[in-house]
């Protein structure tokens, strides 16, 4: 018994030889479970979804993809960036490997989508600061965006995982350093439709429109990729991306891509 004033050791919990195998167990410091438990959304698609306890969900860092624990299991980005177990699979930091993705997501837009940029947008990698601190430069209205006001954006407010700028002919796709291969894919695929538009509708600027077209692209893309868990997502979104993506998904169901593309470019009626 310990002397008054002294801090009792935590105890492990007694379970029986069932309980030991079937109670659920913290995705994070892999301890039993006897009460309450927290999930995450799963940027990653998986069978299961992962439980954390109480004392993870309290007192560990967490994820800055997916919001969970990270524990010990964890990726630290170059600007110190934390991923969990899952979001550190196939995260994407060599320059090399994200221009080769970039290649891919070109061909298959191409492909699914009916989409190429007359001028192929330069891709730069960069960390989640530099990204926040870009959106708020342009957004500011240093540099014009195709699909925003020219207006102040608090960056710091959102996470962003890419973003497109177009300023005096030359185009540009900046994307977070760090993502999960079919993450960056989506990613590249929703700023190339973004790039296509700008060339085609350089005046529109109903974000509904021009948000769920790039929606609409990286669906397509990551459907044909056999990325379907994560593409299927999107329209379930009730922001300006997945309304935006449904209205387009509505166009496709009427008048095929063929008309995706027109309404994409600002064709009237639709």
């Amino acid at each position: 018994v310990p002397l008054p004033g002294e801090a009792r050791e935590p105890q492990e919990p007694r379970l029986c030889a069932a309980c030991v195998r079937d109670v659920p167990r913290c995705a994070c410091c892999l301890e039993p479970i006897l009460a309450t438990w927290w999930s995450f959304e799963e940027l990653l698609p998986s069978a299961t979804p992962r439980h954390f306890c109480e004392r993870c969900v309290r007192e560990q860092p967490r994820c800055d993809l997916c919001g969970a624990p990270v524990g010990g299991s964890r990726g630290v980005l170059p600007d110190g960036q934390m991923r969990c177990a899952r979001c550190a699979v196939e995260m994407v930091l060599a320059d090399a490997d994200a221009q080769a993705l970039y290649q891919t997501a070109l061909e298959v837009a191409r492909r699914v989508a009916g989409i190429a940029p007359r001028s192929v947008p330069a891709l730069t990698l960069v960390g989640r600061r530099r990204m926040a601190d870009l959106r708020g430069e342009y957004g500011a209205g240093l540099i014009t965006m195709p699909d925003e006001p020219r207006q102040p954006v608090d960056a710091s407010a959102h996470h962003f995982f890419g973003f497109f700028v177009q300023a005096h002919g030359n185009a540009a796709i900046f994307a977070e350093m760090g993502l999960p291969r079919p993450l960056l894919l989506g990613t590249l695929a929703h700023e190339l439709g973004h790039a296509w538009q700008a060339e085609r509708a350089p005046g529109l600027r109903d974000p509904l429109r021009c948000e769920g077209f790039a929606e609409w692209v990286a669906y397509r893309v990551l459907g044909a990729q056999g990325h379907e868990a994560i593409a299927a997502r999107a329209p379930r979104r009730e922001d300006v991306y997945g309304r935006g993506l449904r209205h387009y998904l509505e166009i496709e169901r009427a008048h095929g891509i063929p008309g995706v593309l027109a309404a994409a470019r600002g064709a009237s009626g639709r």
